[in-house]
């Protein structure tokens, strides 16, 4: 029997009753089954070591247990924080997580929503920000529709342009407040280094930077934004520009903290001093930020917190506690080595 497949037959054989009996036991079925019965078949499951078919229970029951969670660069920590706390809070439930890693592609994102909805999956995580693309928004929007119709619980962090639960994390609030804070410090010729120009998050980002200039009176310089990706290189290859520019500049708010440590690691590279001679601060608080030379001021959003917040509130939603609340994920400012007082 150790060289093929244990089915249920064989459990029903050993516990000496119908594979029906055997099926209600597994599904906790209404049908009542004797105690003496009930307690044989788990004896005979457990010797047997058998496992349940799960995409056939799923095609009975119209649920798959697959939950997808698509990330945008499953090697930021800023995605890999969020899914372990996502996977921790789940695991041990009967859901299998699958990630996706699209690298803000159109095409990718459209691909692992379509894998997702022809698998049924039971909820869809999109853990990145919405991308800005006229014809992706309009094959979600109906692609949507059809995961709503299947029963799917959609899931958005930070605004969507769809109609699903969008769990909103203060993206422009965040970076106003350390903006504000490095125009506190008597920093006036501040450099910006973006997100990619595709993603909503970025455009959040950029407004909350803007609305603390006008805040502050200072006037946006268009010539002190420089592009960036959100990854450590494009920090990098931003702060090479800045530091050509070094008479225009005494501090660099950078859209995100890999972006940040890019642009300090390259500004050390050119040996420009941070924050002796340029202050960088960043956002997300990630866990490097702590350890790089010199530590990053920053704002943290508690990204794992988050994962299992997610984690917790598919749970309810799955289980039909639809009364459960999204629990609130709070900003901090962290003050560390990167910012100067002038």
């Amino acid at each position: 029997m150790s060289n093929k497949e244990i089915t249920i037959k064989d459990v029903a054989k050993l516990a000496e009753c119908s594979p029906t009996t055997v099926s209600r036991v597994i599904n906790n079925s209404d049908h009542p089954v004797s105690k003496d019965t009930a307690e044989k078949v788990e004896a005979a499951i457990e010797k047997l070591n058998f496992s349940p078919n799960r995409i056939a229970q799923g095609l009975k029951s119209d649920r798959s247990n697959i939950i997808g969670v698509i990330v945008h660069d499953i090697c930021d920590s800023y995605f890999a924080q969020m899914v372990k706390g996502i996977e921790e809070f789940i695991s041990g439930h009967e859901y299998i997580v699958n990630i996706y890693n699209t690298s803000r592609s159109v095409e990718k994102e459209l691909h692992a929503f379509n894998l997702l909805k022809a698998n049924r999956a039971d909820a869809i995580v999109l853990a990145g920000g919405a991308l800005m693309n006229k014809e992706y928004e309009q094959k979600m929007r109906s692609m949507i529709d059809q995961l709503k119709n299947q029963n799917t619980l959609v899931l958005g962090i930070t605004p969507h342009p769809f109609d699903v639960k969008n769990i909103i994390l203060g993206n422009d609030k965040a970076i106003e407040v350390i903006t504000d804070k490095v125009i506190e410090y008597g920093h006036h010729k501040i450099a910006y280094i973006d997100g990619p120009k595709k993603l909503y998050t970025s455009y959040l980002r950029k407004k909350g930077f803007k609305r603390s200039l006008e805040k502050n009176g200072i006037a946006l310089d268009e010539n002190l934004i420089f592009e960036g990706d959100f990854s450590f290189d494009g920090g990098r290859k931003a702060a090479l520009k800045i530091s050509k520019k070094m008479d225009l500049v005494t501090a660099i708010v950078a859209a995100n903290d890999s972006t940040a440590l890019g642009a300090m690691w390259e500004l050390n590279n050119q040996n420009i001093k941070v924050p002796e001679q340029i202050s960088v601060v960043g956002i997300d608080n990630l866990p490097e930020a702590k350890y790089s030379y010199p530590s990053l001021t920053t704002i943290e959003i508690p990204i794992y917190q988050l994962g299992t917040n997610i984690g917790e509130y598919l749970l309810n939603r799955l289980n039909n506690e639809c009364d459960y609340q999204f629990k609130d994920i709070k900003t901090k400012l962290i003050m560390r080595d990167s910012l100067k007082k002038i």
